[in-house]
């Protein structure tokens, strides 16, 4: 009887240590993603000024598009558009034209937008399994 308590007690123990673990991991998730939202936000206003003709609302699109594949809950949701208005505010008000610090700026950002991704799609396929490989490989 008293091994059942103690494997019991383990599982209790396994079961709270992997919640808090999926907790943390999606508060990781969240805050990565508010994160990503508020760059994009930024290269919305910084490649629309540098680059008008090009990228017009390609930004604003991409945000769209990270909402409709993640579907956040609602609070989630506000917290990446408010991050999202912040970023393109902030931007706006420290580079109000088009010069290299303003594109060095655009850059910098892109590059850290690239980290955020990489890590959230590292996630995805880490959850997902083994990689699926399409096509021929090499040996």
């Amino acid at each position: 009887m008293k091994n059942g308590l103690i494997i019991g007690g383990f599982l209790s123990l396994f079961a709270t240590l992997a919640n808090a673990q999926g907790l943390e991991q999606y508060q990781s998730r969240q805050t990565d993603l508010t994160t990503l939202a508020g760059v994009f936000g930024e290269l919305h206003h910084l490649r629309r000024t540098c680059e008008p003709r090009f990228e017009a609302d390609v930004w604003r699109d991409r945000m769209k598009k990270l909402i409709d594949l993640e579907e956040p809950q609602a609070t989630d949701r506000e917290k990446m558009i408010a991050a999202f208005n912040t970023g393109y505010r902030d931007a706006q008000r420290r580079h109000p034209g088009c010069d290299r610090r303003a594109r060095d700026y655009a850059a910098s950002r892109a590059s850290q937008g690239d980290q955020i991704i990489g890590r959230l799609t590292t996630q995805l396929r880490n959850d997902e399994g083994p990689e699926l490989v399409v096509g021929p490989t090499r040996n």
